[in-house]
């Protein structure tokens, strides 16, 4: 499994050219380029950013190209016939998002939200194709990300198929914590702004059962909550 490299910058001031081309070949993606190719990459690039449930992109939207997540966390969703969303992945800093429909011109194959405040690096796809056909590194790299796409997919199924509502309600909370929260050795933390709603919808659940799910969990002592932070005992779940 590919380890994410953790990547921070500054939330609030945008880049320079050159703060730019750092940030992009410290990234898993780029890492190993040419510093020219970087620097053409840099040249084309822009910053952009989301609020916290703003949405990037909706699943059969027309793809224009890749998004790197500069700071942040971004839920990738799919939308059932019957308008319910379910969560597939959650993205974190440094990660892409939009590298399938770049690859093959067809539509966005699923939705993307920001769940806190994102910060984001935009690359049309014209030149990062012509690059891509040209850097055997890039080819590389682009390859493993699939598979790791791949196998987050197929781990999705196996949650989705062979555990219950219960089950995945505290795997996410953990990943969540993990990602932007705090984990010890006794307990995992999330401190998020996020409804029930919200969790409901990455689950494909509803609100209600959601509910039943943490009300019970809180009982049996494997969770506490505390307004919008809630505690992951571990070896409870």
């Amino acid at each position: 499994m590919l380890t994410v490299l953790k990547i921070t910058a500054a939330r609030g001031a945008m880049m320079t050219a050159s703060e730019l081309s750092a940030w992009l070949g410290r990234t898993l993606i780029f890492d190993g380029l040419d510093p020219e190719d970087i620097d053409r990459l840099a040249a084309i690039v822009r910053e952009s950013s989301l609020q916290q449930g703003d949405i990037l992109f909706e699943q059969g939207d027309e793809s224009d190209g890749l998004y790197l997540i500069v700071a942040g966390l971004v839920r990738v969703y799919l939308t059932t016939e019957d308008g319910r969303e379910v969560t597939v992945s959650l993205l974190e800093d440094g990660e892409v998002i939009g590298e399938m429909s770049l690859l093959d011109g067809l539509p966005r194959s699923a939705g993307a939200a920001a769940l806190i405040e994102t910060r984001l690096i935009f690359i049309p796809r014209a030149p990062f194709l012509e690059l891509l056909e040209t850097n055997g590194k890039l080819a590389r790299q682009i390859i493993l990300t699939l598979c790791e796409r791949l196998r987050s997919a197929n781990a999705q199924f196996d949650q989705a198929v062979f555990h219950d509502l219960r089950h995945r309600l505290v795997v996410l909370l953990r990943q969540l914590a993990m990602m932007v929260g705090k984990v010890d050795q006794h307990v995992a933390v999330v401190d998020l702004d996020l409804t029930q709603g919200t969790l409901a919808q990455m689950l494909g659940a509803s609100r209600e059962a959601v509910n039943k799910q943490l009300r019970a969990l809180v009982k049996e002592g494997r969770i506490a909550v505390e307004g919008q932070r809630i505690q992951v005992f571990k070896g409870k779940g």
